[in-house]
């Protein structure tokens, strides 16, 4: 099916949006990771920690694509920082699971809240079709960027 030019149109500037977003995001984690004390790596597996939970280490590897040996040394540095800690697996004492310290996640949310209430602000302009439209091209587009780094290890 061929393409409008309005359409074409629509899609770069989707295209543009999207990189700029991206570049920003980047630039927002560093500056997060610099309060914190943290590098930007290791800032993320924060953020990955609070989103899924505790994990083994192995996990951690796994949802970000790097090997069990860096994440071995980002958790070391999150441990050092106070960020994480290890705890035996009480189903199998021979795993440990890396969680979160309450209180240092504490501190690294309090560092979102104000771009969380812009974001809110932004989003109180859209409607409950628009917001399901745009939560579903971010959950695809975060698919398919997954897909894409897997792609980029492996070449």
């Amino acid at each position: 099916m061929a393409k409008s030019a309005a359409r074409r149109e629509l899609i770069a500037q989707v295209h543009e949006g999207l990189r700029s977003f991206t570049a920003y995001a980047v630039l927002f984690s560093q500056a997060v990771a610099d309060k914190l004390g943290l590098n930007a790596t290791d800032s993320r597996c924060v953020d990955l920690l609070s989103r899924t939970g505790p994990v083994t280490a192995g996990k951690l590897a796994e949802l970000t694509g790097l090997t069990t040996g860096a994440v071995t040394g980002i958790i070391d540095r999150l441990e050092r920082a106070g960020f994480v800690r290890r705890v035996r697996d009480p189903g199998d004492r021979r795993r440990v699971i890396i969680e979160l310290v309450p209180d240092r996640e504490n501190e690294a949310w309090a560092h979102l809240s104000s771009v969380r209430d812009s974001v809110d602000r932004l989003l109180d302009r859209y409607d409950a079709k628009e917001l399901t439209a745009i939560a579903s091209f971010l959950s695809d587009s975060a698919s398919r960027t997954a897909e894409e780094i897997g792609l980029l290890r492996r070449e």
